[in-house]
């Protein structure tokens, strides 16, 4: 198994505190990630993401911090995924009308599939911080 690590970071025309609202929803992020066809709220808090190319994971919330603006959400625990583990966390700096955000996705997956995981995380990174932009930059 390999540790696969993609970060980025876009600036934008909107205070962070505007900016961390949009991003802290959990649920809404279907409305401005286009790899992401639906999601499903569950009763306990997890949410079911299905994608755009078919398939759909369980994810969950794994720290919030709402005053440091960062939000992580990790893997449901024992669901079927070449994928070890997930981590993906939003961070929102900014000062007055500005701010950026800075996308980090970790995965653990087989050695074999490290560059084509770099890739994928890459693709839906880069598409995610484009949502952002489209929604605040208009």
């Amino acid at each position: 198994m390999a540790i696969v690590r993609v970060s980025k970071t876009t600036h934008l025309p909107a205070s962070a505190d505007e900016v961390w609202a949009f991003v802290s929803d959990f649920a809404g992020y279907a409305s401005w990630q286009p790899h992401i066809e639906s999601i499903e709220m569950q009763a306990d808090g997890d949410r079911k993401v299905t994608f755009t190319r078919g398939d759909s994971i369980l994810d969950r919330i794994t720290a919030q911090d709402d005053a440091a603006k960062s939000l992580t959400y990790g893997l449901v625990p024992g669901q079927p995924s070449p994928m070890k583990s997930l981590d993906a966390t939003f961070v929102v700096t900014g000062e007055g009308a500005q701010s950026d955000v800075e996308y980090i996705i970790e995965v653990d997956v087989p050695d074999e599939m490290q560059e084509m995981a770099r890739g994928g995380i890459g693709a839906d990174i880069d598409g995610a911080l484009a949502g952002l932009s489209t929604k605040f930059d208009g």
